[in-house]
């Protein structure tokens, strides 16, 4: 197969720039990596024999058939449009059918249409073959799990049913996309084997690659990369983790990839993990020290959480493996790299399984446990049984007519042009590798929950041109795509994309010019819910330009912004967490020179509580904010999960939890230099819950000696994340610890954050 290269051009601006493009990892080159001579003899044979270039003409062309596209391509051809769909891989479906099995949906009540059409054919399908009171039947969760084979069955039944014409192994040529007055009028693309072309033309076109190729092809702007924390004023944005000193900045990294390849327990089709082409252990590693030191005898046993992995008649989605770093080029790389990446990525996937069955540095016996685990023989049979479909959990997002951001997920959350609903967590899975004082970190990752918020037309909408709507690379900061970037969610855009190109063809309109009254009809009426939640929405009024005097009165007020009844107000003034007033415009008196966190929580008479809002006040000279350390940067012993709280202040909330795996006690010890000496009040963050430990013991280690504090994390005791634990002296430059344990605890122990609040001398 001959591989064609773009010419040299000048470089263009990083928010405009040309493809060089691809979608999936070609089956063909995932054939070379299991047998290089065979796929070279076939490239050369196809190049060849190549065909003659052929012409395609619909009134909709879709690019890309990740279930978003399926379900565009679905919806458009139902309403009696000629849909053709050209899909880059081997498989439709994207990561429906390429391994994500064990569907991330948040709340089933935001969910409808051919979304959940798809889920009851899946249920259907385990029903009817194995019946209905089957182990599959039950395992399958009304169709929210499912074997990748039968995802593929069922998005193809659903495509072949309404008639659309489906074109696989097409990738986008280069500079194939012809524009003209605002509008696409063609692309072109190669068959990667054949290396036939082929034209399509259409009147309305729909990008729904991961990645956003078409879109770009047509040089619709676009982002890459982490916008900075200032840039749209959103608390979670930018770096994490350390230094410190570079925290919310923004950078071009996105969150790491990794594949969702099946593995098996099933002896009838499981087969061996191959040892990788480039065997990389070295960051799997912990896991050979984890077993040796403390006895792990079996797989299950040290992954606990395996019957989790969403299994179906013997298949799971293990989701392990993520590879930080690896993909920083992959979002604008062309065919060749992306293969190269991509390959890359499940060397590092294998790397994993290979070493637990194979390192000689574990137990004989935990080895025969794990090599009970392997590949089905009948999934991704043209890619050596491991999955073609990289996890590209985010690359390219289309800079469109509304860019979604935080403040759209958590606070404006309702859209006039709504077309679905996201519901999600804020996701963010590591995004580099970080080297600190303490060892090599990883940085990056995030969860912080939300409400159902509505997703305008508006973010899959460009500002041109006139025929193109964009529904997965859709318009969003890194933040907000890291929640609205589920599956489920791709699929209602998709059928609401595919309406809106239909409304557009039939009326001979502008995508942008679509009435938003006609296809909210038309949705509601497919059984798509669009109306999120109430919950109150209130902000602080503080002093003027944030600064006051110490021992001076400062007068605060709460200012309603999205209410529907009397409001009980909650403030903290100190960053404690303590609640230090409750009246609707309190006076606080700052007595020490310093920045404040001023925090505010509200709940109305039907008793909903609003996010916490916050103001930084800054009382005499800045001196920057008083000492804090995160679950990120404290010393953990022992296993601990990594969660998220919905007591969100300021930023995600990430907290962890200690695992039940053992009986050992684990441990977590917060650590501070502290710059001057003087009294402190220490706060201590964590997540309340009903299964939490009633009586943690927290020590704190001051100028005096040492404290033992018992927390009540089941219990609640304030709105706030944080909880006062005392007052205690500190010795500037001396160590300043608090040490937490789950010795003796009565129930999950959660962590956040410490924080140091300086009172003065």
């Amino acid at each position: 197969m001959k591989h064609l290269r773009l010419p040299s051009l000048p470089r263009l601006p990083r928010l405009a720039c040309l493809p060089r493009l691809a979608h999936t990892i070609p089956a063909l080159v995932m054939t070379a990596a299991l047998a290089p001579a065979a796929a070279g003899s076939a490239a050369v044979a196809a190049a060849a024999a190549q065909p003659a270039p052929v012409e395609k003409n619909a009134g909709i062309a879709v690019f890309g058939a990740t279930p978003a596209g399926i379900m565009a391509a679905v919806s458009a051809a139902r309403a009696g449009e000629k849909v053709i769909l050209l899909e880059p891989g081997y498989l439709v479906g994207g990561m429906m059918s390429g391994g994500l099995t064990k569907t991330d949906i948040g709340r089933r009540e935001t969910v409808g249409g051919l979304s959940f059409e798809f889920f009851a054919r899946v249920k259907k399908y385990y029903a009817e073959t194995y019946g209905a009171g089957s182990t599959q039947a039950k395992e399958c969760k009304d169709g929210l799990f499912f074997e990748p084979s039968v995802a593929d069955r069922v998005f193809s039944d659903m495509l072949r049913e309404a008639g659309v014409a489906v074109l696989r192994k097409e990738r986008l040529a280069p500079l194939a996309t012809v524009t003209e007055k605002n509008r696409i009028r063609s692309f072109a693309t190669r068959h990667y084997e054949t290396g036939a072309e082929t034209t399509v033309r259409a009147r309305v076109f729909i990008d729904a690659t991961y990645e956003g190729d078409l879109m770009a092809s047509a040089h619709v702007p676009y982002r890459v990369g982490r916008e900075a924390r200032a840039e749209y004023h959103e608390s979670l944005a930018g770096r994490g983790g350390e230094p410190a000193r570079y925290r919310g900045a923004g950078d071009h990294r996105v969150q790491s990839y990794n594949i969702r390849s099946t593995l098996t327990n099933r002896d009838d089709i499981r087969v061996p993990v191959p040892r990788p082409r480039i065997y990389t252990p070295e960051p799997h590693r912990h896991f050979i020290d984890y077993v040796n030191k403390h006895g792990i005898r079996t797989f299950e046993e040290l992954f606990h959480d395996a019957p989790l992995w969403g299994p179906v008649n013997g298949k799971s989605d293990p989701n392990k493996a993520d590879y930080p770093g690896a993909n920083y080029a992959y979002a604008e790389a062309d065919y060749e790299m992306r293969a190269l990446i991509a390959g890359r990525v499940r060397d590092y996937w294998a790397s994993l399984w290979w070493m637990l069955q194979n390192d000689p540095a574990l137990p004989d016996g935990f080895k025969q446990s794990a090599r009970k685990w392997g590949l089905p023989k009948d999934e991704f049979v043209e890619s050596g049984n491991i999955t073609p479909q990289l996890y590209v959990r985010e690359a390219r997002r289309m800079l469109g007519r509304h860019l979604l951001t935080q403040h759209d997920l958590e606070r404006d959350r309702w859209k006039p042009d709504t077309i679905c609903m996201g519901s999600y967590n804020i996701d963010s899975h590591d995004v580099s590798f970080v080297q600190t004082p303490g060892g090599l970190a990883k940085e990056g990752f995030l969860i912080s929950g939300v409400d159902a918020y509505e997703i305008p037309y508006r973010s899959i909408t460009p500002l041109a041109p006139d025929n193109l709507l964009v529904t997965c690379a859709v318009s969003a900061t890194h933040i907000a795509y890291g929640s609205l970037r589920m599956e489920p969610v791709f699929m209602m855009i998709g059928q609401a994309a595919g309406l809106a190109a239909q409304m557009s063809h039939r009326e001979n309109i502008a995508v942008q010019d679509v009435s938003i009254k006609e296809l909210q009809a038309a949705l509601a009426a497919a059984g798509i819910p669009l109306k999120a939640p109430f919950r109150p929405v209130v902000a602080i009024v503080g002093p003027a330009g944030g600064r006051a005097v110490a021992g001076e009165p400062v007068q605060f007020a709460a200012r309603g912004v999205h209410v529907r009844s009397p409001l009980q107000y909650y403030w903290n003034f100190d960053g404690s967490g303590e609640v230090q007033g409750t009246d609707p415009a309190p006076v606080f008196t700052f007595t020490t020179p310093k920045r404040y966190t001023v925090s505010l929580k509200a709940v109305d008479a039907d008793g909903t509580h609003s996010l916490v809002e916050q103001q930084t006040v800054v009382i005499g000279a800045d001196t920057g904010p008083d000492a804090g350390v995160t679950v990120e940067g404290a010393k953990l012993t022992g296993r601990w999960d990594r969660g998220s709280s919905r007591t969100t202040e300021g930023r995600g909330r990430v907290n962890h939890h200690a695992m039940d795996i053992d009986k050992n006690p684990k441990t977590a010890t917060f650590a501070a230099t502290l710059p001057r000496a003087g009294r402190y009040r220490v706060a201590f963050a964590f997540e309340q819950g009903p299964d939490r430990a009633t009586a943690v013991p927290v020590r704190i280690t001051h100028a005096g000696g040492a404290d033992t504090v018992l927390v009540n994390e089941r219990e609640r005791g304030t709105p706030f994340a944080f909880r006062p634990l005392g007052e205690f002296r500190f010795e500037a430059g001396a160590p300043a610890e608090v040490f937490i344990t789950t010795e003796g605890a009565d129930g999950r122990v959660t962590i956040d954050e410490v924080r140091w609040l300086w009172l003065g001398e």
